[in-house]
């Protein structure tokens, strides 16, 4: 079985918990192809359009040990994550956002029951308004105890049982 999801992400590590508590809750036979999502207004000059990278902009938001710790969810959970992706959601409307999730084959949205985003960039947003108004089912992961973590923003943090961006 086969399902494309979005996970919404603010390119923490504790944003990937979602991802691990998701991935294993799943059964052994599924096969992901997962989006960590996240909104990003883009600027209105047409200097910032003419050179915008949506490349750049990534490389920018995601830091080393994000990538890292993407990678070891990836070989962690090798049988059943087809595929996992970062991607930046610009729209406006909720149109744009049921635009992107149908053009995406998306089947789910996964989100932390603690849901508290920290977003590094002025422009960024959440996304929560668009996934609760969409006709997508949600899945609630984790618990309702926001416990300390003493690895936090390290990738030690994805052994950690915990589940909430905090």
């Amino acid at each position: 079985m086969e399902k494309t999801v979005v996970i919404p992400t603010d390119f923490s590590i504790a944003s990937l918990n979602i991802v691990k508590s998701y991935v294993s809750m799943q059964p052994a036979n599924a096969r992901l192809n997962i989006i960590l999502l996240h909104g990003l207004h883009q600027s209105d000059s047409i200097r910032s359009l003419l050179f915008y990278s949506k490349h750049r902009m990534m490389e920018e938001l995601c830091s080393k040990e994000f990538k890292e710790a993407c990678y070891v969810l990836k070989n962690k959970f090798a049988s059943q994550i087809k595929t996992m992706k970062s991607d930046l959601f610009s729209g406006f409307t909720q149109s744009a956002f049921n635009q992107y999730t149908e053009a995406n084959n998306i089947a789910e949205v996964c989100l932390p029951v603690l849901y508290n985003p920290k977003f590094k960039n002025k422009n960024s947003f959440d996304l929560l308004p668009y996934i609760k108004a969409s006709k997508l089912p949600v899945e609630m992961v984790g618990s309702e105890v926001d416990v300390p973590m003493p690895e936090k923003g390290k990738v030690a943090e994805l052994f950690f049982n915990r589940v909430s961006v905090s």
